[in-house]
């Protein structure tokens, strides 16, 4: 079966116990897909940030599922956890990049209403897995480089774009034309044959476009293009098992990122880690994860 022909289940995300509050389905934007869950712990000053993306190819996904999971562990920590929705891509009809425009309308609704919420907007962190991860890189580095990706019809941004203090891109999809290439390289067969095709995840995102065909579409979907010495600093993760993103992916994208930013992002390489969160939820993991978060956190 074809990917995009997959039917989505939804698995709600486990809320642990140190969620103290929960407020659901508030609306970021007009229209359908635009709202947000918002998970924040005990205490009382204003808690820092962590928006968490869903992958799922931009065809299938939803708020508040299981893959919230590893971003609710930090509610432990004093972080206040979003998740949002974002528009899909339904063939024919492709979505992409609007979702970085409800990234940041996203982000000015929590930065409007930041005392309402308990949140400290000056300290956020983007993270994201599959698909979420290659919207949390574009969002980070197109904000901190002014530039403006996708719309939403009829809204008002505020003046200035988001602060990101640091983004975690796990697995994630980057140059998006390389995918043959790289799983040739890897001498891996890639879970779903139609990878590099019209009809695959990243073609229909390429307005159904193979992607070797597209190469103005491929440069403006992959986060590299947007790399500034002012991107912030950077996480990615993925693991040399996985059969539907290859992990050179990161590689590349790290090598980018040093290039033109001027430092290098930290790399974590998982053996024998496949596609999805579960090879993800580690303790090891998570504490990578913290670790990087307290570092850029403190450093804005």
């Amino acid at each position: 079966m074809l990917f995009k022909d997959q039917v989505y289940q939804f698995t709600p995300a486990t809320v642990p116990n140190t969620a103290k509050t929960v407020i659901q389905d508030l609306p970021y934007a007009t229209g359908s897909r635009h709202t947000l869950d918002i998970y924040l712990p005990s205490g009382a000053q204003p808690f820092p940030v962590i928006l968490d993306l869903y992958g799922g190819g931009l065809l299938r996904g939803k708020k508040s599922s299981f893959k919230l999971n590893p971003s609710l562990r930090f509610l432990t920590d004093q972080f206040a956890v979003i998740s949002m929705d974002y528009r899909l891509n339904v063939p024919p009809y492709c979505e992409f990049p609007n979702q970085i425009a409800e990234i940041r309308a996203a982000l000015d609704f929590l930065t409007r209403n930041a005392t309402m919420y308990n949140l400290d907007m000056q300290h956020v962190i983007l993270i994201g897995e599959s698909s979420g991860a290659q919207l949390a890189m574009l969002a980070a580095a197109s904000f901190a480089a002014n530039v403006t990706l996708g719309h939403i019809p009829n809204h008002r941004f505020l003046d200035q774009f988001p602060k990101v203090a640091g983004v975690i891109g796990m697995y994630g999809p980057y140059q998006v034309d390389q995918f043959a290439t790289q799983f040739n390289q890897l001498h891996i067969i890639p879970k779903f044959l139609e990878t590099g095709s019209a009809i695959a995840f990243e073609g229909i995102m390429l307005q159904g476009n193979r992607p070797d065909s597209a190469p103005s579409l491929v440069k403006q979907a992959n986060p590299a293009t947007y790399f500034t010495p002012s991107t912030p600093p950077t996480l990615l993760i993925a693991g040399t098992k996985d059969h539907v993103v290859p992990y050179l992916q990161s590689l590349k994208l790290a090598e980018d990122y040093y290039r033109l930013v001027g430092k290098k992002p930290t790399t974590l390489i998982i053996p024998n880690a496949d596609h999805g969160p579960s090879d993800y939820n580690t303790s090891a993991i998570y504490y990578e994860k913290l670790a990087f978060i307290n570092e850029h956190i403190k450093a804005v």
